[in-house]
């Protein structure tokens, strides 16, 4: 019998790689997470969870960030990658930048391989999402049975829209309900990370209220430049240059001095010890990066 049981296993071995695991079902938790550029204390949070708690009371609502720049779409899509990751399967995301509000513009639900829905409207914002977690499906919110029951407004989509329609995915509402299946999403033509020559090159992220920079190079391309730590790495960003040290924790180097490590979610990031590096070097978002091995 044991030759036949090889056979057997051989066979669904190759099963397994030509039909590969299917993607995760959406199954809601209860947490609806909010990312928008509303503002910290803004009236516009208070009504927007209003509308969440009118359609699903039992809703558990939390806030990833609203200090989203204004109108900053591409700021929106990093700040939302790097943190979406952290939460259960299940969740459902809220995200709102959106200049276009009122406009053509589609609003959207995109289902990921890895059982997260993300609410909000079409415009690149989901690109770095999708990238990561893949796409399961993505729905068109044409189903005004989800939506706010009173007029809809052309200017508060997240009130009349994107609110009620997360509530309703959070309480066990299908998916599919929310309206027609799309072919593909909105995508920001953003600048990835790049290792040639020696060189990785990227762009500035977000700085955090500390003054530290996020760049979007990551660990993996600090290794492929074969850079350890205790390293000397040669910065650029923007029209600035300096040599920093590779360190696991700022306090490796003394008060106000600069360094470079690998923040939480992977990232390389630039910092002063104590200080503001964003202040000192009057770069910020969107700023071009490059690391190298200092000679």
């Amino acid at each position: 019998m044991r030759p036949f049981r090889a056979i057997v296993f051989f066979f669904a071995a190759i099963v397994c790689l030509a039909f590969p695991a299917p993607a995760d079902d959406f199954k809601p938790n209860g947490l609806v997470i909010l990312m928008t550029d509303y503002g910290t204390d803004s009236i516009y949070m208070g009504i927007i969870r209003g509308a969440i708690y009118s359609k699903f009371p039992d809703a558990k609502v939390n806030d990833l960030t609203n200090a989203v720049p204004p109108f900053d779409i591409t700021a929106g899509a990093y700040l939302l990658v790097e943190a979406a990751g952290e939460y259960p399967r299940g969740t459902v995301f809220i995200n709102i930048v959106d200049p276009g509000v009122g406009t053509p513009r589609k609003s959207i639900v995109l289902e990921t391989n890895n059982g997260y829905c993300f609410v909000g409207p079409d415009n690149g914002l989901t690109t770095l999402v999708a990238d990561k977690f893949g796409i399961k499906q993505i729905r068109e919110l044409t189903n005004k049975e989800l939506w706010r029951a009173e007029t809809t407004s052309t200017v508060f989509h997240g009130r009349d829209i994107y609110g009620p329609v997360g509530a309703s995915l959070a309480s066990g509402v299908p998916v599919e309900k929310c309206g027609p299946a799309l072919d593909s999403i909105v995508k920001l033509d953003l600048k990835r990370s790049v290792v040639e020559n020696g060189v990785a090159s990227g762009t500035v992220m977000r700085t955090d209220p500390y003054g530290n920079v996020i760049t979007n190079i990551t660990s993996t391309d600090l290794k492929s430049l074969d850079i350890a730590l205790a390293n000397a790495i040669e910065v650029t960003i923007g029209s600035e240059k300096w040599i920093a040290p590779f360190k696991r924790t700022y306090a490796e180097v003394p008060e106000g001095e600069r360094l470079v490590v690998v923040q939480s979610s992977g990232f390389v990031e630039c910092a002063i010890n104590k200080g503001s590096l964003a202040e000192a070097i009057k770069q910020g978002f969107g700023a071009a990066v490059t690391v190298r091995k200092a000679k």
